[in-house]
């Protein structure tokens, strides 16, 4: 299973296309991780306006925390990332700058 926890910025994912970031992220958790993926959950956090800041100004910056099966290498885990970071960017017309991904494993507990 992998799990997705998606905290975002108010007025930067409408929800209108939640749904469709949901779909292409577990398209490219199958795709990466092939069949040990298994089923792919998502939780939403909305961050109100006036409650995020970066530099100062109301941030725009999106983050995309995740948890994936254990064991897999450097190479899939930068293949993973990239995938992840570029379906968000298409999806939600956010720029590399303003998309921070993470991935770690199941058994990871620091």
């Amino acid at each position: 299973m992998v799990t997705f926890e998606f905290f975002v910025q108010e007025g930067c994912v409408p929800d209108e296309s939640r749904a469709r970031i949901v779909s292409d992220i577990e398209a490219v958790c199958a795709e990466v991780l092939g069949a040990e993926a298994g089923a792919v959950s998502v939780s939403w956090t909305v961050i109100r306006k006036g409650f995020g800041f970066r530099g100062g100004e109301p941030s725009t910056t999106s983050l995309v925390r995740s948890r994936i099966p254990d064991g897999h290498g450097s190479d899939v885990r930068a293949r993973f990332l990239r995938s992840i970071a570029d379906a968000w960017c298409n999806l939600t017309g956010a720029t590399e700058d303003e998309v921070i991904v993470s991935a770690r494993d199941w058994s990871w507990t620091g």
